[in-house]
């Protein structure tokens, strides 16, 4: 079943405009054939570990889109030097500098990293990142040299460097490339339309969702008949390490066919984003587990179907957050558009008030709307006028879909 999404959580895929001989890839363990086990929370679509620093344990989210990233109060508690400051942009496209630090020791399940590089930046800024109660995240630059499996039916993450402890299926085998200054993990999918095609994507744990396709590619995925464009918005919904994207133009589409190793995805709607890259998000653990292996340059996904059909009913309209305020994104229905905008305020939804109510809560912990697909909203428009909605998830024609799965 669609999963109602008060906004489109879109985290931290990181460039580095800095001098190219500069990289987060620092830091090793010196353990050799360790293998460890790693239970983990799944909130809202975010992976939270535990890691150990100074005997101490903290929450963290995996995400193999980004570099680690230690929050402002964990870097006064560990007292450790800045080796740079250097400048980043997140998703989207928004620049900060951030200060660049050696973790002594960083303790994963029983695995000891050490002198590995973390950016610093005040989590607590963004509201969304405050209400995981999160001290930092992992990422790729430290998972570099070892091999991870996570299954999201057990919430367990494997880690090894041999890949003799792990079960892997050649056949579900990928080839996958280590780019950037953070390794990030990029693989190929293929597409099937009117024509096939292939397009290089970031296996990205910190993007909730399935799948999202970068502007760059959509422009030329849009003239080579592979997608089937359905409506298209002037808004913003994707919240990135600096806040919300600004207000853009993107499409909503039909992918008719993805495939991933050797599993085919029918009848995907996503919409097109200002990243700089594709990527594939946590949403498809829903359908296997998967195996980063950054040793041996693959990548497993272990489904537990060959074939899978995505579709889904929809909403007309995708909430955000600005300001702490949960307000209107982008608005896909043209009926929508005669009545809400980008930035109208949500006030009431299905008769709870947002202004009564704890916003953490609401955000990250409470899943009312998971299965819900009738709602009733109080908006306030940004001229003053407040408007009372009656809005449902629908699927779209039959027509649109492909229709022999």
């Amino acid at each position: 079943m669609y999963r109602f999404r008060l906004f489109l959580i879109v985290i931290l895929i990181f460039q580095v405009c800095h001098s190219q001989n500069f990289s987060l890839n620092k830091g090793e363990t010196k353990a050799k054939d360790y293998y460890t086990e790693i239970t983990f929370e799944y909130i809202k679509s975010k992976i939270i570990i535990p890691v150990i620093i100074e005997g101490k344990t903290y929450r963290f989210i995996l995400d193999t889109g980004a570099p680690n990233i230690i929050s402002e109060n964990l870097f006064r508690t560990i007292q450790n030097d800045s080796l740079s400051t250097i400048p980043i942009t997140d998703i989207n496209q928004k620049k900060k500098q951030l200060k660049v630090v050696a973790i002594p020791k960083l303790i994963l399940g029983d695995v000891t990293f050490e002198n590995s590089a973390a950016l610093v930046y005040d989590i607590n800024q963004n509201k969304i990142f405050e209400c995981f109660k999160i001290d930092g995240f992992i990422g790729s630059n430290l998972l570099r040299n070892s091999i991870i499996q996570i299954q999201l039916e057990n919430k367990l993450i494997k880690l090894t460097d041999n890949k003799k402890r792990l079960i892997l299926k050649k056949k579900n085998a990928l080839k996958m490339k280590l780019l950037g200054i953070q390794s990030n993990p990029f693989i190929w999918i293929n597409f099937k339309g009117t024509n096939t095609a292939k397009e290089q994507v970031l296996i990205d744990t910190g993007m909730d969702g399935f799948y999202n396709m970068s502007n760059k590619n959509f422009k030329v995925f849009e003239n080579k008949n592979l997608i089937k464009i359905i409506d298209s918005s002037s808004g913003g919904s994707s919240v990135g390490l600096f806040g919300l994207d600004k207000k853009s133009n993107q499409y909503r589409f039909l992918l008719p066919k993805i495939k991933i190793s050797n599993i085919t995805f029918n009848n995907f709607i996503t919409k097109s984003t200002n990243d700089k890259y594709s990527k594939i998000g946590t949403e498809i653990l829903d359908y296997g587990d998967i195996i980063i292996d950054y040793i041996n340059k693959r990548f497993y996904l272990d489904s537990f179907h060959e074939e899978i059909n995505l579709k889904k009913k929809m909403l007309g309209f995708n909430p955000t957050l600005i300001d702490n305020k949960v307000v209107v994104g982008f608005v896909w229905s043209e009926e929508l558009k005669k009545r809400i905008s980008f930035g109208d305020e949500i006030i009431e939804v299905n008769g709870l008030k947002l202004s009564d109510i704890d916003l953490c809560n609401f955000l990250v912990i409470d899943n009312t709307f998971r299965e819900m697909e009738k709602f009733n909203l109080i908006i306030k428009t940004q001229n003053g006028e407040t408007i009372e909605l009656n809005i449902e998830k629908k699927y779209f024609p039959n027509s649109l879909y492909l229709q022999k799965l």
